[in-house]
């Protein structure tokens, strides 16, 4: 005569859907002792502190996917690799950060680093011989040309000495999720050969820029849920990391976008720990705009980047943070408490 076991194996085998019986009190228990042990060791948290009022809001950056959302030139890119590069090369994070840019090359993007880093213009650290051209003929502003190749030489220097905190990626090299997958743990098995604290943090731009010739996809919107879905499951499991990644909003006339008006898929909403929807109102309205800056060497309006926090699991915030925009540097520059205050003044007397 078959023993019962032998008839549950039996039957577990024809439905893999039966779930084991189990003792339900004790293992509620379990769970909320697990919970303890595991957010007493996640600590208080990564900390930007060029961005100390963003750090102070976020209350403790943590592994997630966290999504950068806005039209074209708006200031996403250079929002988010300024946020990943002050929380990579802050000591206390003890962070890797690798910047993923699929829809630049790296020769593209290491003069906006070096920019972003020096406050130079861009076009001094990529195409310096120009400028060294200038000196050599003596031309007039020769000594403001030296001083930024020098802070461009500075700015490199510093790329090459904090390797050990940044890298930078592109698609020539990695070009397809799978293989940035595979990339994220073997670099992760790499850091942890070095220092087993250290962990990653990743930049994606952009998120729809991503590929999987493993699977086959029908529509822009199935392929776009899946990315959603993936690169979620990276943040939570299979790499374990805060992850950044830019997506573009539908372009909207007159109005702020809002988290409906992503391109393709809702899914990204659906599935991200935070996003945060980005607004430029000088690069939408120009000299029309209502939300600006200005400097007295400039009569123009210059950008203020508005940053609603649109969907916030992470922490107890939901509102606008600004930030000053510097475009021809790529460098973001947190407004100050009072600045902020000033300008939720005028964005919401302007509607």
């Amino acid at each position: 005569m078959l023993n019962n076991n032998y008839k549950i194996d039996e039957i577990e085998k024809e439905n893999p859907y039966i779930v084991t019986v189990e003792d339900y009190y004790k293992s509620s228990l379990n769970d909320y002792d697990s919970f303890d042990k595991y957010s007493w060791n996640k600590g208080k948290g990564y900390s930007c502190p060029n961005f100390p009022i963003f750090d102070e809001k976020m209350e403790g950056l943590e592994d997630g996917l966290y999504l950068f959302a806005a039209e074209s030139n708006m200031g996403k890119s250079a929002f988010m690799s300024n946020l990943l590069w002050d929380y990579c090369t802050n000591p206390d994070n003890n962070l890797f950060g690798v910047y993923f840019a699929l829809d630049d090359t790296k020769q593209e993007m290491i003069p906006r680093l070096i920019s972003m880093l020096e406050l130079i213009p861009i076009s001094i650290a990529s195409k310096p011989s120009r400028y060294k051209e200038k000196i050599d003929l003596c031309e007039e502003g020769s000594s403001i040309y030296q001083e930024m190749l020098d802070k461009r030489e500075h700015g490199l220097n510093t790329l090459k000495e904090l390797n050990t905190r940044f890298k930078l990626e592109d698609s020539e090299k990695l070009d397809c999720g799978e293989k940035i997958l595979d990339y994220c743990k073997k670099l992760k098995e790499y850091l942890k050969g070095y220092d087993p604290k250290t962990n990653l943090i990743i930049g994606i731009d952009s998120l729809f820029d991503l590929n999987f010739p493993s699977q086959k996809f029908k529509t822009d919107k199935e392929k776009n849920e899946y990315i959603a879905q993936e690169i979620k499951r990276w943040a939570k499991t299979e790499i374990k990391a805060p992850i950044f990644g830019t997506i573009h909003l539908r372009k909207i006339d007159k109005r702020r976008a809002d988290i409906s008006d992503v391109k393709e898929s809702g899914r990204y909403i659906y599935d991200a720990s935070v996003v945060f929807l980005l607004h430029n109102d000088v690069s939408r309205n120009g000299q029309n705009a209502s939300i600006y800056y200005t400097q007295s060497n400039c009569d123009e309006f210059l950008p203020i980047i508005e940053l609603q926090w649109a969907k916030n699991k992470k922490s107890s915030f939901k509102g606008i943070t600004y930030y000053h925009l510097i475009s021809n540097y790529s460098k973001v520059i947190e407004c100050t408490e009072e600045e902020m205050k000033r300008f939720n003044n005028l964005r919401f007397s302007s509607k």
